[in-house]
């Protein structure tokens, strides 16, 4: 094994670990886009470059992507062939959404990585800067796999406020009960002028999602019904994770439109005693 493909290595099988992560929170575009990060990383050695074709075809043949799982079968036997000749084209992601032989640019973090890797055994710097760039690598993947799920200290998570141009008074009321991850539920919506009148035939559009993580919300909720007196019934609330939520309300109603932003912290289940 080549002295670059030793200290690749492990970086590489840090993004490696960052994939298998968040695929298993079914975060699978983030999944994906860590195995092209590794597939950057490896593609100047032939152990590597092969390793990562194998781990992008089982998450294709894992996630039914049958385009996927071909274009990676193929693409195993090329690296294993073409890698050692320096014959694959520089920053290409790997996936089968490009073309095998087409040049990309490299990201800058990841050509730092490459570059203080090549470099000789006998320059006194080179261990110190491959440390500090696996330092970095793993601090970075780290933040991203749990540094995330710890909301900010100053997060405002009151759950009754002024919409954004003061148009509306809303209260989001979750159940008494916070159900389990992954499990449907219904809130209510308490929508007021400022002066606290209840506000009847609002219509809403709802969004959200997780701000340190990217995605939106794992369901489409929506406002099924006025309950009465300015209380309506929010359906279809579903959290697949801990962390750090947003719920964002569009509102449309008597006294114009306005949209307000919550956000809420969900935890892990408390153990009963």
């Amino acid at each position: 094994m080549t002295t670059f493909a030793l200290r690749i290595k492990p970086i590489v099988q840090a993004e490696l670990d960052a994939a298998a992560s968040t695929e298993s929170l079914g975060h699978f575009h983030t999944a994906f886009q860590h195995l092209e990060r590794a597939h950057v990383l490896s593609q100047s050695t032939t152990g590597e470059h092969v390793r990562v074709h194998w781990r992008m075809f089982r998450f294709a043949v894992r996630n039914r992507m049958t385009g996927e799982a071909f274009g990676q079968a193929w693409r195993i036997v090329t690296a294993a062939l073409f890698t050692a000749f320096g014959l694959v084209p520089e920053g290409n992601t790997g996936g089968a959404n490009v073309s095998g032989f087409r040049r990309m640019p490299v990201p800058r973090d990841l050509r730092a990585i490459i570059e203080t890797a090549r470099l000789q055994p006998e320059q006194p710097t080179a261990r110190r800067k491959l440390s500090a760039a696996s330092a970095a690598v793993a601090a970075l993947i780290t933040s991203g796999l749990t540094g995330c799920m710890i909301a900010p200290k100053d997060l405002d998570v009151s759950l009754e406020k002024q919409s954004a141009a003061g148009v509306y008074r809303v209260a989001l009321v979750p159940p008494a009960r916070m159900p389990a991850i992954n499990q449907l539920h219904s809130w209510n919506v308490k929508l007021a002028t400022p002066d606290g009148i209840p506000v009847q035939g609002a219509r809403f559009a709802v969004d959200g999602g997780m701000p340190q993580h990217g995605h939106g919300l794992p369901t489409q909720p929506r406002v099924t019904r006025e309950l009465a007196d300015g209380t309506y019934q929010l359906d279809g609330m579903k959290f697949s994770m801990t962390g750090w939520w947003e719920v964002k309300l569009a509102i449309d109603g008597p006294q114009g439109a306005d949209k307000v932003t919550f956000n809420t912290v969900i935890e892990s289940p408390k153990v009963r005693q």
